[in-house]
């Protein structure tokens, strides 16, 4: 169960679904491992597989479908057409060290992925170069998690249990961004209409002058 739970959470992490970052995640299996809840090689290979998939249906989708994706609502708000103009000027011609340092930045890795995916950069590549990151990021979360498990476990109020505290941060994260999205939404409308107001009052006013 602890297996299959970590392999979803950070897939579904790392797609930049969740409003977490998949360091936490991956933090919370090297505690797993520490509390015998979970093998180290086998969580490694866990945490491996679900990285690497997640990252490669990354690029899959901007090589596949590239700007035309950012259509979809849910997809905008996870990789903004903004962040993807700033990645692409920052990184211009570098698109190997977009994808090697896209790993390790949280805010930078699905939007990375996503650009490389729209370029020229072969799947090939992009695998063997995330392959590599993914070999030196996935063992040093690890280590840390294992490392400071007791401080880790303090912070979560005593849960003892690594997927439930996983649980508690997923389901908290979730309110948090319901409600600064509902926030938002409301700022955005109120923005609207006091912008079409403004419009309707402009117009009155050169309507009134022209008679």
């Amino acid at each position: 169960m602890f297996y299959v739970f970590i392999f979803l959470v950070v897939w579904v992490a790392g797609i930049g679904v969740l409003p977490i970052p998949e360091e936490i995640i991956v933090l919370s299996a090297g505690v797993g491992i520490e509390e015998g809840v979970g093998e180290l090689f086998l969580t490694f290979v866990v945490v491996f597989i679900s990285l690497i998939t997640s990252d490669y249906f990354l690029f899959w989708v901007g090589k596949k479908f590239g700007m035309k994706i950012l259509k979809i609502k849910i997809i905008s708000m996870v990789i903004s057409q903004g962040k993807i103009d700033k990645v692409q000027k920052f990184f211009h011609g570098h698109n190997k060290k977009l994808i090697f340092f896209g790993r390790f930045v949280s805010g930078l890795r699905s939007i990375s992925f996503f650009s490389a995916g729209m370029s020229k950069v072969k799947p090939a590549t992009f695998l063997w170069i995330d392959t590599l990151a993914s070999l030196i990021y996935i063992p040093i979360l690890l280590f840390l998690g294992y490392r400071f498990s007791y401080d880790i476990a303090r912070i979560t109020d005593g849960v003892t249990k690594t997927y439930h505290a996983i649980e508690v941060v997923i389901i908290v994260s979730i309110i948090v961004w319901f409600f600064f999205a509902l926030s938002k939404k409301i700022l955005n409308n109120g923005n609207t209409q006091s912008t079409t107001i403004d419009k309707c009052k402009k117009e009155c006013e050169n309507n009134k002058r022209k008679i």
